[in-house]
């Protein structure tokens, strides 16, 4: 399989920003480690997201794929504001945008492997299967996003409090 430049770049990007998400989301929050390990995620974020656009490769024009960089660029820019205005809930808005850009970055993964590897990729060759895969993500990411995370929502943001006066 060929791999271009952008396609490289594209890759990276999204393993370094598995990688940090991953550490970010599962460690303490409002630690300088956090700040640190979150601005590499965003970095690479960007990455992802502005390489995906150039990628047409899969269908020649713009598609839903890029439609979806577009969104998850705008839930990380969502998730990062706050950082900027600390204003009103923005610990709380901060969290709530990152959860759907993480989990977004996730579900592509997701999708990505089961399309890629010949072992999964035979079952999903027609346009009904692919709707059917893509729907089943939707689906996995609206639990996730909507009745999994608000309920670590509370602890993490009291612990991302006390990391922060701790720190002070």
């Amino acid at each position: 399989m060929f791999l271009s430049t952008l396609g490289a770049v594209h890759m990276g990007a999204a393993v370094a920003a598995m990688g940090l998400g991953t550490i970010v989301m599962f460690d303490a929050k409002g630690t300088a480690a956090h700040r640190l390990l979150g601005l590499g995620f965003a970095i690479a974020m960007v990455a992802v997201n502005f390489s995906a656009l150039g990628l047409y490769r899969m269908t020649g024009h713009f598609g839903p794929f890029h439609a979806l960089a577009l969104l998850s660029l705008a839930a990380l820019a969502r998730s990062l504001w706050p950082l900027i205005k600390r204003e009103g809930e923005w610990l709380r808005l901060h969290y709530r945008y990152m959860i759907i850009a993480y989990g977004g970055l996730m579900a592509a993964a997701v999708t990505e492997m089961l399309v890629r590897v010949p072992a999964t990729r035979v079952y999903f060759t027609t346009t009904a299967s692919s709707f059917a895969l893509g729907t089943g993500i939707a689906v996995a990411m609206a639990v996730i996003v909507r009745v999994v995370a608000p309920r670590f929502e509370q602890r993490t943001l009291r612990l991302a409090v006390a990391h922060m006066h701790a720190e002070a």
